[in-house]
Formats: structure tokens, sequence, C-alpha cells
């Protein structure tokens, strides 16, 4: 016995405990503990129970899971006798009467604990056979060398008493350690970690000794990383080094979260070189270390060319800090190399927080596959033209930048982008082209026809409007006719003059004017049009002209004027009409009166009555007028004829109605009054 093994003391009275424990440490049994409770977890090599309560808690033990190997011992009052037979029943190990004497106590509790050890023992070497029969053959498998690793390891860490292992070969030439195997996840294998990060595994190969650390809060080169190893679930290792061709290449790691209270036992120890000698056997049976090397050679290669490149980027370093564009230098893994103070401050970033970081990792997803061939072809010795890109600063917010390439040092394996913010400009970009849109679409939408010309006269703006009233497309005119090939002869010049008169509007404008177009087909269209001229600091740049096809308009307008000469003719026509109905009736009555008495005096008068004659030809002239008032009567409308000079009058033989004088009586010719109905 050692004197280490924990005793531990429950139930019963508390001074009954202390006697007890009292007893104990007397005899050499320094770690002896006590409680009122029932311990239910593994925390002693022995159990002993005190009081009257000792079946129960015997039982309630017995039921824990953890705790079956676990020796019991009953410590039960005399009184009653059955007590000690009960706790036997109820998987007591052993059971003593209180009182019980010193000697005959520790007796019983040393051959307990012997009887436990030998059992333990006897079980550790089960296993410890089992175990290594198990890492034999997960040797002998084929597959992937890290696999057939990592497989070994899972099958040692019930036996090592570990939660995790791995295997860790180092690197020729270079303080780093390459991972080949690890339990923590399938994925974690074949990656380099750095050996300054872990001074225990690089003391054990050095030293091609085995490495036992129970508690790292208490390994000096640990002291300061402890508290951190120990959020990261590490409390205590053991370090088995491998050996190939004599000396130390690596060692397998095994981790624990917990300190451990005892050393390695000598089966652990056997065990552990066990498996490291398999291990080594395995990866120098295969290509594992060879690759190894050739991997460290490569790695060695690379940080040469780091290096080369590095100090060539030094060398320009005064230049590219001077620039007041951001200068960002990136190797062909597109990871950044070097960033000037104008790149700082554009993106936000401090030079730390970019170095060795991905640069696709600052740029909008959708042009990050750009620019990775943009850095391919700049590696290759080709220098591309200007191209923008959206890149994140640290508020969050989202830049434009425009980036030129430089090849200076792509023999070096390194590619310069140098870049500004344009993100205001190509805001402004944006709006203007927006803007140009909409006028575009507003001049292509107006009914009138715009045409625009440079100052040479050459076309430069040809609206749909102008495409209808012209019959000329914009693709046949734009850029390569002359504004002349829209107006007749010396048209274009005329309306030149007038707009830089002061006459029509003023200079640079004329107002609404009428004037010809010559259309495609030669056919010559009346227009309403106004023109400006466009100024640009005083001087002519272009003018402009808006046209309003008038054909249809003229259209409109003889008709109108038609229809207005219609309707003052048949307005003519009902006025002749009411007129002469009118002036028959009234000349119809005196007229019959005249008529009448010259009728009467040629009755009463003789032949050669000297004023005969005179009456007779008043009554024929009455009757004369009496068929004018017949014609005035049936007029209908408006006919007229040449009279003296050029002057017109009214033609009563058209004008009148002579349907009307053919449905007349005949009794009624030569009567004022017929005529008058």
């Amino acid at each position: 016995m050692s004197g280490d093994e924990r005793i531990f003391l429950a139930g019963g009275h508390e001074a009954a405990r202390a006697s007890l424990a009292e007893q104990l440490r007397a005899s050499g049994f320094g770690n002896v503990v006590g409680s009122g409770e029932i311990p239910l977890r593994d925390v002693a090599d022995i159990i002993l129970l005190v009081g009257s309560d000792a079946p129960h808690a015997c039982s309630l033990i017995r039921r824990t899971p953890g705790l079956g190997s676990v020796p019991v011992m009953a410590l039960v009052p005399r009184d009653p006798p059955s007590l000690a037979t009960a706790a036997l029943k109820a998987g007591a190990d052993d059971a003593l009467q209180l009182p019980v004497h010193a000697a005959l106590l520790v007796h019983r509790v040393r051959a307990h604990l012997r009887t436990r050890k030998d059992w333990e023992n006897l079980r550790a070497a089960d296993l410890c056979e089992q175990a290594v029969l198990d890492v034999l053959g997960a040797a002998t498998e084929d597959g992937d060398p890290s696999a057939v690793i990592r497989e070994i390891l899972f099958r040692s860490l019930d036996i090592m008493e570990f939660e995790r292992a791995s295997v860790v070969l180092e690197a020729e030439l270079t303080n780093q350690g390459h991972v080949i195997g690890a339990t923590d996840d399938p994925t974690l294998s074949k990656f380099t970690v750095s050996l300054d990060v872990y001074p225990e595994l690089r003391a054990a190969i050095a030293g091609n000794r085995l490495l036992f650390i129970p508690d790292l809060a208490a390994y000096p080169p640990l002291a300061d990383k402890a508290a951190s190893l120990a959020q990261e679930g590490v409390r205590s290792a053991t370090i088995f080094p491998l050996t190939w061709r004599g000396r130390a290449c690596g060692a397998v790691f095994f981790r624990s979260s917990k300190a451990r209270t005892r050393p390695l036992g000598p089966r652990q120890v056997a065990f552990g070189r066990i498996v490291a000698g398999i291990i080594s056997q395995r990866i120098s049976g295969g290509q594992v270390i060879e690759n190894i090397k050739e991997q460290t050679h490569r790695v060695s290669l690379r940080k040469h060319e780091m290096e080369r490149r590095l100090k060539a980027i030094d060398q320009l370093k005064d230049y590219f800090e001077a620039s007041a564009d951001g200068i960002v230098a990136v190797d062909g893994d597109g990871h950044v190399l070097f960033v000037n103070r104008a790149a700082e401050a554009a993106t936000g970033f401090a030079k730390s927080g970019l170095l060795a970081r991905p640069l696709v990792e600052l740029v909008s997803p959708g042009h990050r596959e750009g620019l990775e061939s943009v850095i391919q072809r700049v590696l290759e010795g080709t220098n591309l033209e200007p191209f923008d890109l959206d890149i994140a600063t640290t508020s969050g917010e989202q830049i434009c930048v425009s980036v030129a390439t430089s090849t200076i040092l792509s023999e070096h394996g390194a590619a310069i982008l140098s870049f500004r913010d344009v993100t205001a400009q190509r805001a402004l970009e944006r709006e203007l082209r927006k803007t140009t849109e909409f006028l575009e679409k507003l001049i292509d939408s107006t009914v009138d026809a715009i045409v625009a010309a440079d100052i040479r006269g050459k076309i430069i703006l040809f609206n749909r409007g102008a495409e209808r009233i012209y019959g000329w497309k914009a693709e046949e005119l734009v850029g390569q006719e002359s504004v002349e090939k829209l107006y007749p002869e010396g048209g274009a010049r005329q309306v030149m003059r007038m707009l830089r008169s002061t006459a029509y509007g003023g200079p640079g404008r004329l107002e609404v004017t009428r004037r010809d177009i010559v259309t495609k087909d030669g056919e010559c269209v009346p227009v309403n049009m106004t023109a400006s001229i466009i100024y640009q600091e005083d001087r002519e740049v272009a003018t402009v002209g808006i046209f309003s096809d008038l054909r249809e308009r003229l259209r409109i307008e003889q008709r109108l004027k038609q229809a207005q000469e219609k309707l003052l003719l048949t307005e003519k026509q009902a006025l002749v009409a009411e007129l002469a109905g009118a002036a028959a009736h009234e000349l119809n009555q005196p007229l019959t009166s005249v008529m009448g008495y010259a009728e009467l005096l040629t009755k009463k008068m003789q032949a050669d009555d000297p004023h005969f004659r005179a009456v007779d030809i008043i009554l024929s002239e009455a009757a004369r007028m009496a068929e004018i008032v017949k014609k005035i009567g049936r007029i209908t409308k408006y006919e007229t004829k040449a009279y003296v000079g050029s002057a017109q009058i009214l033609d009563l033989e058209k004008s009148s109605d002579h349907l009307a004088e053919s449905h007349e009586t005949p009794g009624s010719t030569g009567c004022p009054s017929g005529s008058a109905q």
C-alpha cells in the first residue's frame, strides 16, 4: 500500500466519522475524507458506510453505474445484530460492527484495497493485451495512412486514459509540424502547425523521450497559456516520440481535459511505446515521411520565393507609399502581400487586417471570379485595361473603385493592383445616363420632328417624329448627311441667317415661322418650325430645329373654307328667297291697284283721246311689272349675271323656279294677285 489510496467515509454521525478517519490516518492512510451524503460517483478507492442506514446506502451505490468495482464496507451498530447481514445482502463487500478495533479496521481496508488493485491489474492486463491486438489489426489494414493512424489512435485512448490523440511529424529545416492523423475530426489531418505553439511537442521530439505532463498549468513553458488551453479542453498530456532511421521524427500526442492525479502505469507506458513503434513502422514503410520531406522542400522553396517577393516589394515601397492611389500587391493565390497608406484610408482596414488575407474577401461576390482571372493574367505578364470593382469597407458599405494593373512584379510572382475611389463619379454617371435616356425617350416620343446638327451642318440628332415626316431613317442621316439635304436649295442657309438675325426673335432664336422642307421622296412639305443655336461659352456648337407638319392642317383648313363658302351660298339663297317672297307680296297689292285703275281709264276713254296712249302704256308696263313680280316670287336659288362693267346682278330667269310656273292656272297670267299667291 502506498498510503495515497482514497478512502471515503459516508453516513452516520459526524463524530463517528471523525473518529474512524483519525484511526485510518494514524495507520498511514493520508487521503481520507468524509461526508453525511452517500457518494453516487467514483470518488474513492474504497467506500466505508457508517451507521444504521448502511444497508440502504449500499443498495443505492450498487445500483449506480460506474461504482460496481469500488469495494464497500458497512460499519453498523451492534444492535440490532441483523444490520450486518442486511448490509451484506444489499451488496456490501464486508461488514463490521461498531465500535471496531482500529487494527481490525485497517487490516480489513488494506485487504480490500489489495484485492481491488490485483483485480484492476488483471483487468488492465487483459484490456492492454486486447488493445495491442486491436492496434496490430488496425495497422495491417490497407488504405489511406491517415485513416489507419486515426484508427490506431482511437483504439489506444481507453488504455491510455486520455480523450484525444494525434500524430505529428516534424518538418525538416522549418519550425513546422505536420498532423497526419487525429481523433478530433476526420478532417483534421494533413495540415501544418507551428512547433512554437507546442513547446511540449518540440521538447519531446528534440530529446527523443517520453514526456508526461499531469497538469499543463504547472508546466513552465505553458504557464502563460494554461487558461486558454483549459478553455480548449486540454489540461494534461503525454507524448511518445516516433523514431525513423535512428532519430526522432515526430510524436504521438495524447491529451485530456482533466488533470492527472496518477502517473502513467507501467502497462500504459509499455502500451504507448508499442503504439509509437507500430505507427513509426507504418509511416516509414510507406511514403508518408518521404512525402513530408518533399512537402517540407516545397515549403522551403515557397518561403524562399516569398522572401524574394517581399524584398522586391520593399524596394518599391517608397514609390507605392507616395502614390495618391491605393496600391495592393497580391500573390498567385490572391493573398495580400502589401498595402499602402492610401489603400488603408480607402478601405478603412489597417495593414495588419489585410496582410495575408484573400483580396477577394473584400470584393462583392459577383466580381470575385473575375478578379481571380485578372490576377492570373497579370502574373502571366499581361497588363489589362482599367476596370471597376465594388469593394467592402470596415463600415460595411461598398465603394466603387477603378482598378489598374501592373506587371512590374510579375516575375516575382506578385500582381500589383492600383485603385481609386470613383463611387461619386459613377453615381453621377448613372444619373446622367438616366437623364440622357429619359430625354432620348422624350425626344423620340414627341409627334413633332426634332433635328439637331453641329455647327458644320452635320446631322447629329434625328428623332422618330422626323423619321415620320421626312421618310428617312435616323441611321441613314446621323453622322453622314448635312442638314441642307432636308430643305429646298438654299433653305438651310436662309434659316441660319434668320437665326443670327435680330428680326425673328433675337440672335440664336427663331420664332414660329412657315417653311417648306423636302422629304426623302422629294415632296415639298409645308411646316411650322422653331429653331435655336446652342452655345458653349459664347461659341456656337450646334443648332436644333422643331418642325410641325402642316399638311393635314392645311387640308382641314381647305375643307373648312369650302364648307364656309357653301354655307355662305346657302345663306344667300335663303335670304334671296325670303326677300323675293316678301318683295313680291308687298309689290303685288299696289301693282294690282295701278293695273285696275289703268284698265278702268281705258274703258272710259275713247281711242282718240289724247291720254289714251299714255294710259295704255301704263297698263302694259304694269303688266310687265306683274310678270317680273311673278319671277321674283318664284326665286329658289342664287344665280347672277354680268351687268355693266364687272358688276354682278341677280339673274331672275335662272334663279326662279320654272317648275312652279308650269303648275299655274291659265287665268292667273297677267294677274298680279295670282303671282302673289
